[in-house]
Protein backbone atom coordinates (compact mmCIF):
# COMPACT_ATOMS: atom_id res chain seq x y z
CA UNK A 1 0.00 0.00 0.00
CA UNK A 2 1.33 3.43 -0.94
CA UNK A 3 0.49 6.69 0.78
CA UNK A 4 -0.16 9.96 -1.00
CA UNK A 5 -0.28 13.23 0.90
CA UNK A 6 -2.94 15.84 0.22
CA UNK A 7 -1.66 19.19 1.44
CA UNK A 8 -2.67 22.84 1.65
CA UNK A 9 -6.10 22.30 0.05
CA UNK A 10 -4.46 21.62 -3.33
CA UNK A 11 -5.16 18.53 -5.37
CA UNK A 12 -1.98 18.82 -7.46
CA UNK A 13 -0.11 16.06 -5.63
CA UNK A 14 -3.05 13.71 -5.88
CA UNK A 15 -3.84 14.58 -9.48
CA UNK A 16 -0.21 14.12 -10.50
CA UNK A 17 -0.17 10.56 -9.18
CA UNK A 18 0.05 7.94 -11.92
CA UNK A 19 -2.48 5.69 -10.26
CA UNK A 20 -5.17 8.38 -10.28
CA UNK A 21 -4.35 9.33 -13.87
CA UNK A 22 -5.16 5.75 -14.86
CA UNK A 23 -8.63 6.14 -13.36
CA UNK A 24 -9.35 9.60 -14.76
CA UNK A 25 -7.97 8.75 -18.21
CA UNK A 26 -9.57 5.29 -18.56
CA UNK A 27 -10.49 5.29 -22.28
CA UNK A 28 -13.16 2.60 -22.06
CA UNK A 29 -14.99 3.74 -18.93
CA UNK A 30 -18.40 2.21 -18.45
CA UNK A 31 -18.96 3.96 -15.13
CA UNK A 32 -16.60 6.91 -15.05
CA UNK A 33 -14.89 8.90 -12.32
CA UNK A 34 -14.07 12.53 -13.06
CA UNK A 35 -12.21 15.37 -11.37
CA UNK A 36 -15.37 16.51 -9.56
CA UNK A 37 -15.69 13.08 -7.95
CA UNK A 38 -12.11 13.38 -6.72
CA UNK A 39 -12.75 16.85 -5.31
CA UNK A 40 -15.92 15.62 -3.56
CA UNK A 41 -14.09 12.70 -1.98
CA UNK A 42 -10.77 14.16 -0.97
CA UNK A 43 -11.55 17.67 0.29
CA UNK A 44 -9.59 17.39 3.49
CA UNK A 45 -5.89 17.25 4.32
CA UNK A 46 -4.47 13.90 5.19
CA UNK A 47 -2.92 10.76 3.86
CA UNK A 48 -4.58 8.81 1.11
CA UNK A 49 -3.84 5.09 1.04
CA UNK A 50 -3.63 3.60 -2.44
CA UNK A 51 -4.15 -0.05 -3.23
CA UNK A 52 -3.58 -1.60 -6.66
CA UNK A 53 -4.49 -5.30 -6.90
CA UNK A 54 -4.89 -7.75 -9.77
CA UNK A 55 -6.04 -11.30 -10.40
CA UNK A 56 -6.29 -13.43 -13.51
CA UNK A 57 -9.57 -12.53 -15.22
CA UNK A 58 -10.20 -16.14 -16.21
CA UNK A 59 -10.01 -17.52 -12.67
CA UNK A 60 -13.08 -18.85 -10.94
CA UNK A 61 -14.22 -16.63 -8.06
CA UNK A 62 -12.01 -13.84 -9.39
CA UNK A 63 -13.91 -11.08 -7.63
CA UNK A 64 -13.67 -12.87 -4.28
CA UNK A 65 -9.91 -13.17 -4.80
CA UNK A 66 -9.63 -9.49 -5.70
CA UNK A 67 -11.64 -8.40 -2.67
CA UNK A 68 -9.52 -10.58 -0.36
CA UNK A 69 -6.41 -8.79 -1.61
CA UNK A 70 -8.06 -5.41 -1.01
CA UNK A 71 -9.07 -6.44 2.51
CA UNK A 72 -5.55 -7.60 3.34
CA UNK A 73 -3.92 -4.44 2.05
CA UNK A 74 -6.59 -2.09 3.41
CA UNK A 75 -6.41 -3.61 6.89
CA UNK A 76 -8.66 -1.77 9.34
CA UNK A 77 -11.47 0.18 7.74
CA UNK A 78 -12.34 1.98 10.95
CA UNK A 79 -10.10 4.94 10.14
CA UNK A 80 -11.41 5.54 6.60
CA UNK A 81 -14.37 7.77 5.76
CA UNK A 82 -13.80 8.19 2.02
CA UNK A 83 -13.15 5.62 -0.69
CA UNK A 84 -12.68 5.56 -4.44
CA UNK A 85 -12.74 2.12 -6.08
CA UNK A 86 -12.19 1.57 -9.80
CA UNK A 87 -12.34 -1.81 -11.53
CA UNK A 88 -10.66 -2.70 -14.82
CA UNK A 89 -11.55 -5.90 -16.66
CA UNK A 90 -10.96 -7.42 -20.12
CA UNK A 91 -13.64 -6.77 -22.68
CA UNK A 92 -13.80 -10.50 -23.44
CA UNK A 93 -14.24 -11.37 -19.73
CA UNK A 94 -16.74 -8.77 -18.56
CA UNK A 95 -17.47 -8.15 -14.93
CA UNK A 96 -21.01 -9.40 -14.33
CA UNK A 97 -23.48 -7.84 -11.90
CA UNK A 98 -23.70 -11.02 -9.82
CA UNK A 99 -19.92 -10.87 -9.35
CA UNK A 100 -20.21 -7.53 -7.55
CA UNK A 101 -21.68 -9.15 -4.41
CA UNK A 102 -18.27 -9.40 -2.61
CA UNK A 103 -17.70 -5.73 -3.40
CA UNK A 104 -21.11 -4.81 -2.03
CA UNK A 105 -20.51 -6.86 1.11
CA UNK A 106 -17.14 -5.15 1.62
CA UNK A 107 -18.74 -1.70 1.34
CA UNK A 108 -21.20 -2.68 4.08
CA UNK A 109 -18.27 -3.25 6.47
CA UNK A 110 -17.30 0.45 6.46
CA UNK A 111 -18.19 1.88 9.86
CA UNK A 112 -20.54 4.84 10.21
CA UNK A 113 -20.89 7.24 7.35
CA UNK A 114 -18.49 6.77 4.49
CA UNK A 115 -18.51 8.48 1.10
CA UNK A 116 -17.80 5.95 -1.64
CA UNK A 117 -17.49 6.49 -5.38
CA UNK A 118 -16.73 3.69 -7.79
CA UNK A 119 -16.47 2.98 -11.47
CA UNK A 120 -15.30 0.48 -14.05
CA UNK A 121 -13.67 0.26 -17.46
CA UNK A 122 -12.56 -2.36 -19.92
CA UNK A 123 -8.86 -2.88 -20.67
CA UNK A 124 -6.68 -4.98 -22.95
CA UNK A 125 -4.85 -6.84 -20.15
CA UNK A 126 -6.30 -10.23 -19.26
CA UNK A 127 -6.68 -9.42 -15.58
CA UNK A 128 -9.27 -8.12 -13.20
CA UNK A 129 -7.76 -5.10 -11.48
CA UNK A 130 -8.89 -2.71 -8.77
CA UNK A 131 -7.44 0.66 -7.87
CA UNK A 132 -8.56 1.79 -4.41
CA UNK A 133 -7.93 5.14 -2.72
CA UNK A 134 -8.88 5.40 0.96
CA UNK A 135 -8.85 8.38 3.27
Amino acid sequence: MRLLRLNDMTYKGLLDSEILKEVLDAPNGLIGIDINDIKDLFQQDGEISTIDVRVNAREEHRMEQLMEQIKKKGKSLSSYTRALIYFFFPEKCPLMMEELRPFSEWIETFPGECMIKWGMATQSAQELRAIVLLQ
